[in-house]
């Protein structure tokens, strides 16, 4: 329902450039698959009593890593395709950005649950997938508004 909302609130700019609709689904999983990866190696590090400290920084690290592969190999892909600069420059850094803020939401939640006691693998993932999808429905929308107009 939220995503709902979030994505209402964009009627007008979808309306503008229907191409932008095309991506979100790819913004929203990209992100979704990184935070997974990213909560996984955090409870495994949690369990095993690997330093949250090292696990933090590496996955923070791989999070802009992967999310400006995926720009990278993207934006070529866009404007061979579809021919439009601004959508392929607006997708791209949206999963540059939806990227890395996945990685940090992937982490909040389990740390979470591990700091009050309860087992971090319990509820953290869809609590995060929550988030993720919303933060990066809304960080596409506002970026393709900014450069799409």
């Amino acid at each position: 329902m939220a995503a709902a909302i979030i994505v209402g609130r964009f009627e007008d700019q979808l309306d503008k450039k229907v191409l932008l609709a095309f991506f979100l689904p790819a913004v929203v999983y990209m992100a979704d698959a990184v935070g997974t990866q990213t909560e996984t190696v955090l409870i495994r590090g949690l369990s095993v009593g690997v330093a949250l400290r090292d696990v933090v920084l590496r996955e923070l690290v791989t999070g802009l890593v992967v999310g400006a592969l995926m720009a990278s190999a993207f934006f070529p892909f866009a404007l061979l395709a579809w021919g439009d600069g601004r959508v392929a420059v607006a997708v791209g850094l949206s999963l540059a950005a939806s990227c890395s803020i996945a990685t940090l939401v992937a982490m909040i939640f389990p740390w979470l649950f591990w700091r009050f006691g309860a087992d971090p693998a319990f509820g953290s993932g869809p609590l995060a997938t929550v988030v993720q999808d919303l933060l990066s429905i809304t960080v596409y929308l506002l970026i393709a508004t900014e450069i799409v107009g």
